[in-house]
């Protein structure tokens, strides 16, 4: 009873949260940003701008666009459109789209943590709701992830050869690519996470309050991305240690401190009443007994399979190397270790199991950044080699790695420029039910699984269990809603699932139904039913039949 009420608050509470976070973030960030401008100069602009705008081309030219984890990135969009239209953090089950804005009539809140869609949210304010504005979010991310890396490099080992080169790298990292051309939250919870290392450097290097309090912000917004996000919080506890342990008995400090509590406060709410959930499994979600098997997996991920080139790991090896900024290459380390490591001992951490290897985005700053650094040496290296070449060659021994860097992704400009087999049968439902949003919207109501992409859409849409649990209703919504009543045969009611084919088929047994579109793929058959009205005059225009599933 008080976890049911405590989630009940939270659909408020996490808006006015996250609100004060972003705002609070956007001064702090504004302020230090004139700060470190004055550690640049206009060839770290010039080459960030650069690397940032090639990581964009890449991710909306070369990647396809598309989901690849459904319906969870569909789930993202339609908590964004609860958040910008009714200020309130939950799925809708219920609701109607009218006038370009979203009424929930039935919301429930959701297991995953709030700040992408809140993200979404904003961009849905300013240009309005549109299923393709996550897809530029996660464009303008890329572009931002490559800058934060080469100032998080920078300014950790103010070495501008290794930040452009660890820019570069993460900028042609393939699954990187690939992830940022869908709408999954991993692209900007991976920013979010390197960000706050930025910030802390930035202290570490400056000791300034305002850098300081900018750290505390940055690190409680980069914990509401993804569950494992709190991962971020040790790494900048270890730097702050290594770097800055006399601040620890500072009030400035404890102030920080405070602040970052105080901003994670409804986060932590949010932990309390989801510790419970199953995520998808009846087994332990983390545990030592995954080690084995997902080790086996993810260890060769970094060191021999095409998803990944063997030369970042290589080079990230090499960075490692050396007995300056010490303590900076233990963090970096230690950032990479954390994120790798969860994987390893949670249920579905394995990079093969389905669409999971998308986790390993949160592990590839920390890989570029060793990356650069290695980068650096082997230029220093080929510097050497160089002095002694008469004459010697007009490109500098960092534009020679860079251009060996640039021409080894186009082994791998395939893999980015694929779709890939995974999900395909969820995506096939999500394209047949898109391309009928002409018929739909208006004074029309669709039941389905996932009502939320329908609202995102601009149709009205809600639960199938509406209709047969309360038979009454469909008469209700036949009545209000005269242009029709829909049901949606989804993805859902073909899986192996007796429950989920059971609940379709109940939907469609409350009252005859005419079949007024259908679509199949691989066996599998994606169709539109209306329900007839309770006259049982079926539109001749549909050319229909009325039919029950068998």
């Amino acid at each position: 009873m008080i976890e049911a009420t405590l989630r009940e608050h939270l659909k408020t509470w996490q808006f006015w949260s996250l609100e004060v976070c972003v705002v609070v973030g956007l001064v702090l960030a504004a302020l230090v940003a004139r700060q470190v401008a004055r550690e640049l100069d206009r060839r770290d602009v010039s080459r960030m701008t650069a690397l940032a705008l090639l990581a964009v081309a890449l991710t909306v030219f070369v990647a396809p666009r598309t989901n690849r984890i459904y319906y969870d990135e569909q789930i993202y969009q339609s908590i964004g459109q609860n958040l910008s239209d009714v200020r309130l953090a939950q799925m809708c089950n219920n609701g109607i789209v009218e006038y370009g804005r979203l009424q929930c009539l039935a919301g429930e809140y959701n297991k995953q943590p709030y700040a992408y869609p809140h993200l979404l949210s904003l961009v849905y304010r300013l240009g309005g709701v549109d299923a393709n504005k996550a897809f530029v979010v996660n464009a303008i991310v890329m572009g931002l992830t490559v800058c934060a890396v080469y100032l998080a490099t920078f300014l950790l080992f103010s070495d501008r050869v290794a930040a452009f080169l660890g820019a570069l790298i993460i900028a042609l990292t393939p699954e990187q690519l690939l992830w940022s051309a869908t709408a999954a939250v991993e692209p900007s919870a991976s920013l979010a996470v390197v960000t706050a290392l930025a910030a802390a450097a930035y202290f570490c290097r400056s000791r300034n309050t305002t850098a300081l309090l900018a750290t505390s912000v940055a690190t409680a917004y980069a914990v509401q991305f993804r569950p494992e996000s709190f991962l971020v919080v040790p790494v900048i506890g270890a730097l702050m240690w290594l770097r800055a342990r006399d601040e620890f008995v500072r009030p400035r400090f404890w102030l920080a401190a405070l602040l970052f509590v105080a901003l994670i406060a409804v986060h932590l709410g949010h932990i309390f009443v989801v510790r419970n959930e199953g995520w998808g499994t009846t087994e332990a979600r983390v545990s030592l007994r995954y080690l084995r098997q997902n080790l086996r997996v993810n260890g060769r991920f970094y060191i021999a399979d095409e998803r990944f080139p063997v030369v970042f790991s290589e080079l990230a090896l090499i960075g490692l190397i050396g007995r300056r900024f010490l303590a900076e290459r233990i963090t970096v380390l230690l950032y990479l270790a954390a994120f790798v490591g969860i994987g390893l001992v949670f249920y579905a951490g394995s990079y093969n199991y389905g669409a999971d290897v998308r986790y390993s985005l949160m592990t590839y700053p920390p890989i570029a950044i060793l990356a650069g650094m290695g980068g650096a040496q082997v230029a220093a290296w080929l510097e050497g080699a160089r002095a002694r070449v008469y004459p010697p060659p007009s490109l500098s021994a960092a534009n020679i790695v860079a251009v060996a860097l640039g021409f080894q992704f186009l082994w791998y400009a395939p893999l980015v420029r694929a779709t890939t087999e995974e999900a395909w049968a969820a995506r096939a439902d999500v394209r047949f039910a898109e391309a009928m949003t002409p018929l739909l919207r208006g004074n029309s109501y669709v039941l389905t699984h996932n009502p939320g992409m329908f609202h995102v859409w601009g149709v009205n849409a809600g639960q199938m269990s509406l209709v047969f649990n309360n038979p009454a209703y469909l008469d209700f919504l036949t009545s209000r809603f005269t242009d029709g009543v829909y049901v949606h045969w989804n993805f859902w009611c073909n899986v192996q699932v007796p429950v989920q084919q059971e609940l379709c088929r109940k939907a469609l047994k409350v009252r005859p139904a005419v079949k007024v579109h259908e679509y199949w793929e691989r066996g599998q058959e994606f169709a539109l039913y209306r329900f007839e009205p309770t006259t049982r005059q079926i539109d001749t225009a549909t050319n229909g039949e009325s039919r029950q599933p068998q």
